[in-house]
């Protein structure tokens, strides 16, 4: 699986397919049924924010995100 950076992410027109980024995590905020995750990979100065939700990802609750 091709891994995209976040400047590309940026760069390109938004779309509806999944993609692959890896970076340093650098905020986790939880919520009753969603979280949020700032991550950064120094493509760019500007962050990327993933929210996980607590219907759609299986792991929700064992994932160590929250340590």
């Amino acid at each position: 699986m091709d891994r995209n950076t976040i400047a590309s992410l940026y760069a390109d027109e938004p779309s509806d397919t999944s993609v692959t980024v890896a970076g340093w995590v650098r905020s986790v905020r939880d919520m009753k049924n969603f979280g949020f995750v700032t991550l950064n990979d120094g493509s760019c100065f500007k962050d990327l924010q993933v929210v996980m939700g607590r219907d759609s990802l299986p792991n929700y609750d064992e994932s160590p995100r929250w340590a």
